[in-house]
C-alpha cells in the first residue's frame, strides 16, 4: 500500500497531485475512459456521412439532396447514440471515481474492479445524473424564457418593420441572455460538481447525495471552478493534438468541395483516442476536490489517520469516513 498524505491543497498542489496520479495509473484511467470514447465514434461518422452527401457532388451536375426519410433517420440515430453515450459516460465517470479514490488513498484499483463497483449503485447514479441535468436545463430554459419575453416586447413594439437597428437590438438581447444563461448554468452546476464522488464513496441516496454536494461545495465554488477550468483546458488541448491534423485536413477537403468519409472517420477515431487519454484529468481533479473539501470542512485527514490506526474516528458532517 502506498503512503497517503492527506492535507488541504492549493490549486497548484492539486494539479501536481492530479498529474502524479495520472502518470502512475495511466493505463487504468485510459482503459476506463476508452469505453465511452468509443461510443462517440459512430455518432460522429453518422454526421460526417450526412455532410459528405451534401458536399461530394459531381462537377456539372446539380447536387442530389438526401431524402427526408434519410435525414430523419440520421437525426434519430444520432440522438439515440448520444443517449446511449450519456448513460455509458455516466457509468465510466462513476468507475473512474472509484479508481481515483482507491489510488489516492493508496489502494489497488483495476479497470474491471472499478466498473464492478457500479453494479450496486447503477440506478442511484442514473438518478443523480438525471436530477442534476434537469435542474441545470431548467435554469437555462428559465433565463432564456425571460430573454424571449424581452425579444417579444421589442418585436411587438415595432410591428411590420424591418429596421436593421431593431433586428440588431433583438440579436443583442438574445446574445446577452444566452451568456447570462450559460453563466447561471455554470454557477448552478458548481453546486453539484462533486455529486458523483459523494455517491460512489459515501453511498447516499439520490437527494442526500445532491444535498451533500451542495453543502461541501459551499464557500469553495470559486476554487472548484478554477481547478476544473484548468483541467478542461488541458484536456481540450490534448484532444486537439490528436485530432488537429485530421481536422485541418478535413477543412481543406471541405473547401475543395469533397469530404471523403475515411478522413471524417479518422478524425472521429483520433478524437476518441484523445478523449480517452486526456478525459481522466478532469475526473481526477473532481475526486481530489471532493477530498479537499472534506479535509477542510470535516478534518477527513484526521478521520482517515485514526481509522488507519484502528481507532474510532470522530464523526464529521453527516456520514462516517469513507
Amino acid at each position: 500500500m502506498e503512503t497517503v498524505e492527506l492535507r488541504p491543497l492549493s490549486l497548484g498542489e492539486l494539479l501536481d497531485r492530479t498529474f502524479t496520479l495520472y502518470r502512475s495509473h495511466f493505463w487504468i484511467f485510459v482503459g476506463i475512459m476508452a469505453i465511452p470514447a468509443a461510443f462517440v465514434v459512430p455518432a460522429q461518422i453518422l454526421i460526417s456521412s450526412l455532410q459528405s452527401s451534401f458536399m461530394n457532388v459531381t462537377p456539372g451536375r446539380a447536387p442530389t439532396l438526401p431524402s427526408a426519410g434519410y435525414i430523419v433517420g440520421l437525426v434519430a440515430g444520432y440522438f439515440a447514440m448520444m443517449l446511449v453515450f450519456g448513460i455509458v459516460y455516466s457509468i465510466a465517470v462513476g468507475a473512474a471515481t472509484c479508481a481515483v479514490a482507491e489510488s489516492y488513498l493508496g489502494q489497488t484499483s483495476t479497470v474491471r474492479g472499478s466498473y464492478a463497483k457500479i453494479r450496486a449503485k447503477y440506478w442511484k447514479l442514473m438518478g443523480v445524473v438525471a436530477n442534476i441535468a434537469l435542474r441545470v436545463i431548467g435554469v437555462l430554459l428559465a433565463v432564456m424564457a425571460v430573454g424571449g419575453g424581452f425579444i417579444a416586447l421589442i418585436a411587438l413594439s415595432t410591428p411590420g418593420t424591418r429596421n436593421p437597428l431593431v433586428v440588431a437590438a433583438m440579436f443583442l438581447v438574445f446574445m446577452v441572455f444566452y451568456l447570462i444563461a450559460l453563466a447561471f448554468c455554470v454557477w448552478f452546476a458548481l453546486r453539484y460538481a462533486i455529486s458523483i464522488p459523494v455517491l460512489m464513496i459515501e453511498d447516499l441516496g439520490v437527494m442526500a447525495t445532491i444535498r451533500r454536494s451542495v453543502f461541501l461545495t459551499r464557500g469553495r465554488r470559486g476554487h472548484i471552478f478554477l481547478a476544473l477550468l484548468v483541467a478542461a483546458i488541458i484536456a481540450y488541448v490534448g484532444v486537439f493534438l490528436f485530432q488537429g491534423p485530421f481536422t485541418i485536413a478535413t477543412m481543406v477537403a471541405a473547401a475543395r468541395g469533397h469530404l471523403p468519409l475515411w478522413l471524417a472517420s479518422c478524425t472521429a477515431i483520433a478524437g476518441a483516442i484523445g478523449s480517452a487519454v486526456t478525459g481522466p484529468i478532469s475526473l481526477i481533479v473532481t475526486v481530489l476536490l471532493y477530498y479537499d473539501t472534506r479535509i477542510r470542512k470535516e478534518a477527513f485527514d484526521l478521520q482517515f489517520m485514526m481509522s488507519s490506526l484502528g481507532q474510532p474516528a470522530p464523526t464529521a458532517g453527516t456520514v462516517s469516513p469513507a
